[in-house]
Protein backbone atom coordinates (compact mmCIF):
# COMPACT_ATOMS: atom_id res chain seq x y z
CA UNK A 1 0.00 0.00 0.00
CA UNK A 2 1.24 3.11 -0.85
CA UNK A 3 1.77 6.34 1.16
CA UNK A 4 0.29 10.20 0.36
CA UNK A 5 1.39 13.11 1.75
CA UNK A 6 -0.04 16.61 1.64
CA UNK A 7 2.33 19.24 2.63
CA UNK A 8 0.13 22.77 2.48
CA UNK A 9 2.41 26.13 3.58
CA UNK A 10 -0.34 28.07 4.96
CA UNK A 11 -1.82 30.71 3.78
CA UNK A 12 -1.00 34.78 2.59
CA UNK A 13 -0.87 36.18 6.77
CA UNK A 14 -0.94 39.50 8.05
CA UNK A 15 2.43 40.88 8.78
CA UNK A 16 3.82 40.72 12.12
CA UNK A 17 2.68 44.29 13.91
CA UNK A 18 4.85 45.67 16.79
CA UNK A 19 4.93 43.19 19.83
CA UNK A 20 2.23 40.77 18.27
CA UNK A 21 3.26 37.39 18.90
CA UNK A 22 4.31 35.77 15.67
CA UNK A 23 2.24 32.49 16.63
CA UNK A 24 -0.70 34.79 16.78
CA UNK A 25 -0.20 36.13 12.86
CA UNK A 26 -3.81 35.72 11.46
CA UNK A 27 -4.71 34.98 7.67
CA UNK A 28 -5.30 37.94 5.31
CA UNK A 29 -8.71 37.85 3.56
CA UNK A 30 -7.00 36.66 0.42
CA UNK A 31 -5.57 33.81 2.34
CA UNK A 32 -8.95 32.67 3.50
CA UNK A 33 -10.04 32.48 -0.11
CA UNK A 34 -7.06 31.04 -0.74
CA UNK A 35 -7.55 28.15 1.35
CA UNK A 36 -11.13 27.87 0.49
CA UNK A 37 -10.50 27.50 -3.41
CA UNK A 38 -7.79 24.79 -2.65
CA UNK A 39 -9.93 22.85 -0.35
CA UNK A 40 -12.96 22.96 -3.18
CA UNK A 41 -10.39 22.00 -6.07
CA UNK A 42 -9.23 19.07 -4.08
CA UNK A 43 -12.78 18.04 -3.22
CA UNK A 44 -13.32 18.07 -7.40
CA UNK A 45 -10.34 15.83 -7.51
CA UNK A 46 -11.75 13.58 -5.06
CA UNK A 47 -8.80 14.03 -2.65
CA UNK A 48 -9.15 12.91 0.90
CA UNK A 49 -7.50 12.72 3.87
CA UNK A 50 -6.99 10.29 6.38
CA UNK A 51 -5.24 12.92 8.66
CA UNK A 52 -4.96 16.68 8.71
CA UNK A 53 -2.71 17.94 11.16
CA UNK A 54 -1.31 21.31 11.26
CA UNK A 55 1.06 23.41 13.41
CA UNK A 56 -0.46 25.03 16.17
CA UNK A 57 0.19 28.83 14.51
CA UNK A 58 -3.56 30.43 14.06
CA UNK A 59 -2.68 31.31 10.27
CA UNK A 60 -1.63 27.40 10.08
CA UNK A 61 -4.65 26.48 12.30
CA UNK A 62 -7.03 28.77 9.85
CA UNK A 63 -5.11 27.66 6.30
CA UNK A 64 -6.24 23.96 7.58
CA UNK A 65 -9.85 24.73 8.95
CA UNK A 66 -10.61 26.70 5.70
CA UNK A 67 -9.04 24.26 3.38
CA UNK A 68 -11.14 21.09 5.62
CA UNK A 69 -14.20 23.52 5.46
CA UNK A 70 -13.84 23.96 1.24
CA UNK A 71 -13.80 20.05 0.93
CA UNK A 72 -16.75 19.87 3.20
CA UNK A 73 -14.85 17.96 6.16
CA UNK A 74 -15.20 17.76 9.47
CA UNK A 75 -12.85 20.14 10.67
CA UNK A 76 -12.86 18.98 14.29
CA UNK A 77 -10.53 16.35 12.79
CA UNK A 78 -7.36 18.59 12.90
CA UNK A 79 -4.72 17.62 15.15
CA UNK A 80 -3.03 21.02 16.23
CA UNK A 81 0.88 19.95 17.30
CA UNK A 82 3.22 22.58 18.59
CA UNK A 83 6.15 20.74 17.48
CA UNK A 84 5.56 21.51 13.69
CA UNK A 85 5.78 25.04 14.59
CA UNK A 86 9.21 26.57 14.06
CA UNK A 87 10.21 22.53 13.35
CA UNK A 88 13.23 21.39 11.78
CA UNK A 89 13.24 19.31 8.81
CA UNK A 90 14.66 16.32 11.05
CA UNK A 91 11.63 16.95 14.01
CA UNK A 92 8.70 17.13 10.69
CA UNK A 93 10.33 13.84 9.53
CA UNK A 94 10.33 12.44 12.71
CA UNK A 95 6.25 13.14 13.28
CA UNK A 96 6.26 12.01 9.99
CA UNK A 97 7.88 8.07 10.86
CA UNK A 98 5.35 8.28 13.65
CA UNK A 99 2.22 8.39 11.71
CA UNK A 100 -0.13 5.94 12.81
CA UNK A 101 0.00 3.08 9.57
CA UNK A 102 -3.72 3.08 9.73
CA UNK A 103 -3.50 6.26 8.01
CA UNK A 104 -2.65 6.51 4.13
CA UNK A 105 -3.67 10.15 2.84
CA UNK A 106 -2.23 12.96 5.46
CA UNK A 107 -2.02 16.36 5.11
CA UNK A 108 0.35 18.40 7.42
CA UNK A 109 0.33 21.79 7.24
CA UNK A 110 3.13 24.09 8.32
CA UNK A 111 5.72 27.12 7.24
CA UNK A 112 8.54 28.13 5.58
CA UNK A 113 11.33 27.51 4.83
CA UNK A 114 10.64 24.16 6.47
CA UNK A 115 7.82 23.08 4.67
CA UNK A 116 9.64 23.90 1.14
CA UNK A 117 13.03 22.49 2.26
CA UNK A 118 11.30 18.96 3.77
CA UNK A 119 9.30 18.15 0.37
CA UNK A 120 12.89 18.77 -1.56
CA UNK A 121 14.21 16.72 0.54
CA UNK A 122 11.89 13.91 0.48
CA UNK A 123 11.59 14.27 -3.58
CA UNK A 124 14.56 15.87 -4.62
CA UNK A 125 12.32 17.50 -6.80
CA UNK A 126 13.31 21.67 -7.36
CA UNK A 127 10.54 23.17 -5.93
CA UNK A 128 12.01 26.06 -4.47
CA UNK A 129 9.82 28.25 -2.26
CA UNK A 130 6.86 26.72 -2.30
CA UNK A 131 4.22 29.38 -2.31
CA UNK A 132 1.78 30.63 0.27
CA UNK A 133 -1.50 28.05 0.25
CA UNK A 134 0.19 26.02 -2.06
CA UNK A 135 0.20 22.08 -1.78
CA UNK A 136 3.13 19.35 -2.66
CA UNK A 137 1.78 15.88 -2.98
CA UNK A 138 4.11 13.79 -2.42
CA UNK A 139 3.52 9.56 -3.43
CA UNK A 140 5.46 6.93 -1.49
CA UNK A 141 6.00 3.34 -2.55
CA UNK A 142 6.32 2.17 0.95
CA UNK A 143 4.32 -0.12 2.80
CA UNK A 144 4.86 2.05 6.63
CA UNK A 145 5.77 5.91 7.29
CA UNK A 146 8.47 4.78 9.15
CA UNK A 147 10.33 4.09 5.71
CA UNK A 148 9.95 7.75 4.65
CA UNK A 149 13.01 9.58 5.06
CA UNK A 150 15.46 11.33 1.84
CA UNK A 151 14.60 10.79 -1.58
CA UNK A 152 12.00 7.91 -0.52
CA UNK A 153 9.22 9.98 -2.48
CA UNK A 154 8.06 11.53 -5.72
CA UNK A 155 6.60 14.62 -6.42
CA UNK A 156 3.16 14.01 -7.41
CA UNK A 157 2.05 17.30 -8.13
CA UNK A 158 2.61 20.97 -6.79
CA UNK A 159 -0.45 23.43 -6.75
CA UNK A 160 -0.59 26.87 -5.94
CA UNK A 161 -3.65 28.79 -5.47
CA UNK A 162 -2.31 31.64 -8.46
CA UNK A 163 -2.16 27.97 -10.83
CA UNK A 164 -6.30 27.15 -10.05
CA UNK A 165 -6.90 30.46 -10.58
CA UNK A 166 -5.38 30.68 -14.40
CA UNK A 167 -7.27 27.32 -14.91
Amino acid sequence: MTKTLYLLRHAEAVRKAGRQDDKSRELTHAGMKESLHMGAWLREQNITFDLLVSSSAVRAEQSASLLAEGMKLDQSRILLEDVLYEASVGQFLEYINNIEEAYHHVLIAGHNPTISYLAEYLTKADIGEMATGSIAMIKFDLSSWKLVSENTGVLEQYVTPESLNAS
